[in-house]
Formats: C-alpha cells, sequence, structure tokens
C-alpha cells in the first residue's frame, strides 16, 4: 500500500465531513472516508488495473471509463 499525504481546502474539507455525514459514514475518520472517495473515483475513471510497459506507458489504455 502507498501513503499519500495532501491537503485540501476548508471548503473540500467540509464538503467530506458533509457528504460522510450525509451517508452515515460516522464509523469512519475524515481520512478513512476520503481514502474511499478516492479509491470509488479512481475505479470510475479506470475501471481495469492499469499495464504498463517497459518504458512506463499505460499498455490498456481502451480499458479505462
Amino acid at each position: 500500500m502507498t501513503e499519500f499525504n495532501f491537503y485540501l481546502s476548508d471548503a473540500d474539507t467540509e464538503r467530506l465531513f458533509a457528504i460522510k455525514e450525509l451517508q452515515g459514514r460516522d464509523d469512519l475518520t475524515g481520512n478513512e472516508f476520503a481514502r474511499l472517495l478516492l479509491e470509488d473515483e479512481l475505479y470510475r475513471l479506470f475501471p481495469a488495473v492499469p499495464q504498463f510497459d517497459d518504458d512506463g506507458n499505460v499498455i490498456n489504455a481502451e480499458r479505462r471509463g
């Protein structure tokens, strides 16, 4: 697993916690919930597991959403 660290604006932080509340996800921290949102969006944008050639180029781009 890879760790990412980033900052959200105050407005986006408020959005995150509003969505978390609306979805009833009191069982998660803000970080855990943000991770789930990001994972869902990444899967929506590229549902296949990306594959790369030896030069680091994506070779299965046709499988993205």
